[in-house]
């Protein structure tokens, strides 16, 4: 009987040791299988992780590429404009060349034209000096038409010129020692009226003041001689009339 007993629990030992190493295999093939399945989830990281850095690399050529591209377009339009600088400078000192040379051409003229001017001007004052100087020769002469005509010819010739204020002034004179007084008056007038601050002005109211005294008209000549007072008080003709206003 405990040969019985005995042989069963060494049985049963046995059984029980084979059906731990059976468990223990069967852990052990478990955990070889969790391991290849780790390991092919890495294996497939692994390749998505490679996948993306041949994508990126791709994708920075791709970039690097287009950067290279729009660079040299970029360097391509700086050249270009660069080269339409340069032509547009060259174009422009040609043209400055061209102006300094017009330039200089126009200044050429003018002093020529200055030149001519000059002489011109000397001309037509000596021409103005000369056709005083004969009409006024011709007054003191006595030649009063010929005067008279001489001044006419000056104010028609040179009607803006000083000579032309003058020769007015004569005009009327050569009336009043004809004694023509309607036609003195009428000169005397238009001087004063032309010339209100003339360098005969003074004498001119004087002398038309005197042409009313010989018209009688002594209220007009003490007006002219009033004007004469207050525009020329210091003169030698406001002192002449004077006593006689």
């Amino acid at each position: 009987m405990k040969r019985i007993i005995a042989t069963t629990f060494v049985v049963g030992m046995l059984i029980f040791s084979y059906m731990g190493c059976a468990n223990v295999a069967v852990l052990r093939v478990q955990e070889i299988k969790a391991m290849e399945a780790h390991m092919d989830t890495l294996f497939h990281e692994v390749k998505s992780l490679q996948q993306k850095v041949l994508d990126n690399e791709k994708k920075q050529d791709e970039m690097l590429r287009l950067i290279r591209a729009d660079q040299q377009l970029h360097f391509a339009e700086i050249e270009r404009r660069v080269t339409a600088l340069a032509d547009n400078l060259s174009e422009s000192y040609d043209r400055l060349s061209d102006i300094d040379e017009k330039t200089r051409e126009i200044k050429k003229r003018w002093e020529d034209r200055a030149r001519v001017d000059s002489m011109s001007q000397a001309n037509v004052s000596s021409e103005m000096e000369n056709l005083f100087k004969i009409a006024y020769n011709d007054f003191l002469a006595g030649r009063y038409d010929i005067a008279f005509n001489g001044f006419n010819d000056l104010i028609s010739q040179f009607p803006e010129s000083k000579k032309a204020e003058e020769a007015f002034y004569w005009i009327a004179e050569c009336k009043y020692v004809q004694k023509k007084l309607s036609e003195a008056e009428a000169g005397y007038k238009e001087y004063i009226k032309k010339y209100k601050n003339g360098e005969k002005i003074c004498v001119a109211l004087y002398k038309l003041g005197l042409v009313y005294e010989k018209m009688k008209k002594r209220k007009a000549s003490r007006i002219v001689w009033k004007k004469l007072s207050d525009q020329c008080p210091d003169s030698d003709e406001a002192r002449l009339v004077r006593g006689k206003m």
